[in-house]
């Protein structure tokens, strides 16, 4: 090579690629828009996931918030969430044309299904065309931690392991989940890194306690308890339905509000659980745009989770200075100090949950304080520079 390509190789900016399976607003999602959007000024970015459907609140949301950047989009038509060898070795095909097409210098993958499809895609592009290319996969919560038949739990790992073979660098949400991989051995040490997940603290623009409630119940609320998540098994949201139902608080009337996010796979079944039990304290929203605006409107915000890796929805609570009650699972014990920022439990534990309602209700300066170390521990760990600084070096 001579000397005036070699400049021009080094002034050229990289092209990093992001694949994602699914384009609806979830914590991945968000994860991918806000890497691309403020890695714009020194890479050249690129977005690629599954078809968006519109038929369902909040599905295609991704899509619509990127369609609103300047950053290209790549649609891959056969990425879905359920195995299919047929449109797996479809959305395998397209993967490696987009690859050939674009020539990024990084590809950074953000889910389990993508994560094999688009490595082996990877691999031969690098082989056949950049040996120098870098492959980055983001684990944000491994499968096996689910609550899963043992044989599923068994499977998921031999997968997680082949998948790991084709990537430089895997990076975990949490440290639990470092912790995890290496216990496993679903990757070596040299592979893994943690990076927490951040978001802007400093520049959310959060609804007065009043407007948020009139806007989520249309009415302001004595007691308002709710959470921010995708109606799904992972999440636990039954075990606070169930505790809301058992609670009992003198003289006191309250309000449960349940927001869903991304696809939200067992909305049946929440609106099953209304119906059969007729919950006329609990309101169930599929999906908010900008959701986290009305975090102010809760007074207690709880996340019943079975299995996590670093939720969003916590940092956001936190950010939004409220007392919390949170499960004891994956990378929460790292966001939350038991007694000390918030409340932690074991999971699958309705009483429990009612318990420590309680014991916030009946300890508003405790709770208080609880909130507000919550709110500093957020800016001082889980910011949004620190999240992009960290993955800049690592690319």
């Amino acid at each position: 090579m001579t000397k005036n390509s070699t400049c021009l190789a080094e002034a050229r900016r990289r092209r990093v690629l992001y694949i994602i399976t699914k384009s609806v607003w979830g914590g991945a999602a968000k994860y991918v828009y806000d890497l691309s959007t403020n890695l714009m000024s020194g890479f050249d970015v690129a977005i690629a996931a599954g078809l968006p459907r519109s038929k369902a609140g909040g599905q295609g949301q991704f899509y619509k918030e990127v369609k609103k950047t300047n950053i290209p989009y790549y649609q891959i038509t056969n990425f879905q969430r359920t195995i299919n060898p047929f449109k797996d070795l479809f959305a395998f095909f397209e993967i490696l044309s987009l690859l050939f097409q674009l020539k990024p210098d990084i590809i950074h993958v953000n889910s389990s299904k993508a994560g094999g499809i688009v490595g082996l895609a990877g691999l031969i592009y690098k082989v056949f065309y950049n040996k120098e290319i870098k492959l980055v996969f983001t684990a944000h919560g491994w499968a096996f931690n689910e609550d899963r038949p043992q044989w599923q739990i068994s499977l998921i790992k031999f997968f997680s392991k082949v998948t790991s073979l084709f990537y430089d660098k895997i990076i975990c949400v949490s440290e639990y989940d470092r912790q995890m991989a290496l216990k496993y051995k679903i990757a070596p040490e040299r592979k893994l890194i943690t990076i927490h997940n951040g978001i802007d603290i400093k520049n959310i623009n959060f609804l007065s306690k009043e407007q948020a409630q009139k806007k989520l119940i249309g009415r302001e609320s004595p007691l308002l308890i709710g959470t921010i998540a995708e109606w799904t098994k992972n999440k636990g949201l039954i075990y606070l339905i169930k505790a809301t139902q058992i609670l009992e608080l003198k003289e006191k009337e309250f309000d449960v509000i349940l927001i869903g996010s991304g696809e939200n796979p067992d909305k049946e079944k929440m609106y099953d659980y209304d119906k059969k039990y007729n919950l006329d304290n609990v309101r169930l929203i599929e999906f908010m745009p900008e959701a986290i605006k009305y975090l102010k409107g809760f007074n207690i915000f709880i996340l019943p989770s079975l299995k996590e890796g670093l939720p969003y929805t916590i940092i956001e609570a936190m950010a939004a200075q409220l007392p919390i009650i949170a499960t004891n699972v994956g990378g929460i014990p790292e966001m939350i100090e038991n007694n000390i920022n918030g409340i932690l439990i074991e999971p699958k534990n309705p009483d429990l949950i009612g318990e420590k309602i309680t014991y916030l209700i009946n300890n508003p300066e405790k709770a208080q304080v609880m909130a507000q170390k919550a709110r500093q521990k957020a800016e001082q760990k889980f910011s949004l520079n620190k999240m992009i600084e960290k993955t800049k070096k690592l690319y």
